[in-house]
């Protein structure tokens, strides 16, 4: 459950991170359009079946 002023905080939160997205200011404000990663850098690779579906989890019994 989320009570009044958590809400309020998220609002605001949120409120503050549409501002700066309209005013292009924080912290991906500058340089983020031309960032590239280092060419020393590995690839990152996935863990052996990321790519399969999970299975369900068993239900819950008491």
């Amino acid at each position: 459950m989320v009570d009044d002023y958590l809400d309020r905080q998220v609002d605001a939160a949120c409120s503050r991170a549409i501002r700066m997205l309209d005013d292009r200011t924080g912290p991906f404000a500058t340089g983020w359009p031309t960032w590239t990663p280092e060419a020393a850098w590995p690839l990152p690779l996935l863990p052996d079946g990321a790519d399969q579906e999970a299975e369900p989890p068993a239900p819950y019994r008491l």
